[in-house]
């Protein structure tokens, strides 16, 4: 019984992801706010697998900055 249970909470939850999935994809194609809320939000929540790449790539570009910039003083 646990099992018959537990499969249907399971079935469920797995047609209620697809569902949300189809409607964000019809929201997002007709450029609806609510597909734009929602993104945004799963973009707060999901962590970023790459920060680590992310940062040193920003904190190169501001060494190529001011290096630019101390050039530009220098002359």
């Amino acid at each position: 019984m646990t099992q018959a249970v537990t499969l249907f909470v399971l079935v469920f939850v797995w047609a209620f992801f697809i569902l949300l999935l189809w409607k964000m994809v019809g929201w997002a194609k007709k450029r609806k706010t609510g597909a734009y809320v929602f993104g945004a939000l799963v973009h707060m929540v999901l962590p970023d697998p790459k920060i680590e790449q992310t940062v040193a790539i920003v904190k190169q570009q501001k060494e190529q900055k001011t290096e630019a910039s101390d050039e530009q003083s220098d002359k």
